[in-house]
């Protein structure tokens, strides 16, 4: 089973995440706001463990602009919409809401470059999964209160990813766009007590079940599939 945490527990975790990426300046003061803003929420729940935060794409985290070969800076932000539930069974994840996207920014023309959403497969109100994985990587999307025509036309593939919250996300964006400060500080204490807080609650269903195919000779995309692994206690809806 994997470990849920109580909204008082996951406030103080994104409350270090705040602290730290605002002291290693990879993140703007507007953005520390936006966090800090979700933690005071969070922190007048209390001892619950069914819960939901965001991050509003309207005030994501944005991290400072890097140099680049083909733009001359760019910006990753990140935003998220998350709901986490005790599962009712041993074989289900902690989620019944996760949106976390991912943009790149030119930040000089202000122009979005890239945008990645990791997701729980949308359901209908019918109880009818999207085709995919159960969790999944996809590219494009549509921004809230953006305009449509800017939207990819095309939605597949849905690549099979293990979900990930806001910390494990900023993990990602610090080792792909800040090596060194990743380097810096990926071994800390207090940056492996995050991580491995955010990966006892993302990974030991998703790993579990990948485990459970191989042993069982299954495919292990056809286990992951929304349609295989969902069930009626993810809430999700198209």
């Amino acid at each position: 089973m994997p470990t849920v945490p109580t909204a008082k527990e996951m406030a103080s975790n994104l409350a270090s995440l705040s602290n730290l990426l605002c002291k290693e300046e990879l993140i703007n003061p507007k953005s520390k706001n936006s966090l800090d803003a979700a933690c005071g929420k969070l922190r007048k729940l209390g001892q619950v463990q069914s819960y939901r935060y965001t991050i509003d794409s309207v005030a994501p985290i944005k991290f400072v602009p890097i140099g680049s070969k083909k733009l001359k800076q760019i910006a990753p932000h990140v935003y998220i919409d998350v709901a986490i539930n005790p599962p009712t069974k041993d074989d289900l994840p902690p989620f019944s809401q996760l949106v976390t996207v991912i943009e790149v920014w030119d930040v000089l023309k202000n122009d979005l470059q890239l945008r990645w959403h990791l997701d729980l497969a949308n359901r209908s109100d019918e109880g009818h999964y999207q085709a995919g994985p159960l969790f999944h990587l996809q590219a494009g999307g549509h921004q809230p209160k953006g305009n449509r025509k800017d939207d990819l036309k095309v939605s597949i593939p849905r690549w099979e990813m293990p979900p990930k919250e806001l910390i494990l996300a900023c993990e990602m964006i610090l080792a792909n766009f800040y090596p060194d400060k990743w380097n810096k500080i990926k071994r800390q204490q207090r940056w492996l007590e995050l991580i491995q807080f955010a990966q006892s609650l993302c990974y030991p269903m998703y790993f579990q079940r990948v485990q459970n195919s191989l042993e069982r000779q299954q495919s292990v995309l056809e286990a992951l599939w929304a349609t295989e692994w969902g069930t009626t206690g993810l809430s999700q809806k198209t």
